[in-house]
């Protein structure tokens, strides 16, 4: 049985962690493409001489401003406003409240969970996640919410 709970305030730095590790392939994509076009940019200057303003924005924009942005607006939405939070880790699932709101995922809604330096990321269907720290839980405590998970026919990523 588990039954675990635990109170946090948002981390800057678990959210930034957890933001990049969530987003890497939309951000690899969105550099990989920005490349490519500086690239055909590069090589149409080369052999016509003519640079391609279009082509140089476009790839520029793709490479550095799109992951940025995306980056920074997930990781601001995952504050929260930094109000504090409950977590409750429990036999049913997982849930999350505050002072706004309560969310409860059964955990028949979860693909996966994935163990990070100081929390666990539970992805759920459709590519959204829940982020749960672990500040303030022991390492059995966190093998128990991993076997748990496990038992419950969730892949575990350690």
């Amino acid at each position: 049985m588990v039954q675990i709970q635990i109170i946090a305030t948002p981390d800057p730095a678990l959210i930034a962690a957890a933001t990049r590790r969530r987003l890497r392939t939309p951000v690899l994509v969105a550099r990989s493409a920005g490349w490519v076009l500086l690239l055909v940019t590069a090589l149409i200057q080369f052999v016509t001489g003519d640079l391609q303003p279009g082509l140089l924005i476009a790839g520029a924009a793709l490479a550095l401003a799109v992951p940025l942005v995306l980056l920074n607006r997930t990781a601001r939405r995952s504050m929260r406003g930094g109000r504090p939070a409950t977590y409750e880790i429990s036999d049913g699932g997982v849930a999350r409240s505050d002072e706004v709101g309560r969310h409860a995922y059964a955990w028949r809604a979860f693909r996966s969970v994935e163990a990070l330096s100081g929390q666990l990321m539970f992805s759920l269907r459709g590519g959204r996640w829940v982020r749960v720290p672990t500040t303030g839980l022991s390492t059995a405590q966190v093998d128990q919410v991993l076997g748990a998970a496990s038992a419950q026919g969730l892949r575990v990523h350690r």
